[in-house]
């Protein structure tokens, strides 16, 4: 069987409704802007083995609303694009032993950027995330 050491695992993305209730409930996180992305994230301790609720690693969720790109395959342009910036830049992330970050990106405009901007901007973000959460 052919294992993809470059992708995006399932393990990565955030689908636990739980997870992301906490994540968007008032006062439990946290948010960056970096025009056309937005990211909330939440810093937790990482779940004992074997827990019912919570990833054992960072996990995203990307969204991109459908009133900023009617067509499905716009949005899904620009999910790929985040998706692969997160990917090659998911290194940047260094938290404290024990901790794990949850994060939802959230597109905020109606024009498509190029793939090298929105790297930038998920850069600058991570980078940003790391340097408050280890003050």
């Amino acid at each position: 069987m052919n294992k993809k050491t470059n992708g995006f695992p399932k393990a990565k993305r955030l689908r636990s409704r739980y997870l992301i209730d906490k994540l968007f409930e008032p006062g439990q996180s946290k948010s960056l802007l970096a025009f056309p992305i937005r990211m909330v994230y939440r810093v937790t301790d990482k779940p004992e083995q074997g827990a019912y609720r919570g990833n054992d690693d960072d996990a995203l969720l990307i969204s991109v609303p459908k009133r900023y790109f009617k067509h499905a395959v716009d949005r899904n342009r620009v999910k790929r694009q985040v998706r692969e910036a997160y990917r090659k830049n998911s290194q940047i992330i260094s938290l404290p032993e024990g901790k794990v970050v949850n994060m939802a990106v959230i597109w905020i405009d109606s024009k498509h950027h190029p793939a090298n901007v929105v790297e930038k901007k998920i850069c600058n973000l991570l980078r940003r995330m790391t340097e408050k959460e280890n003050q």
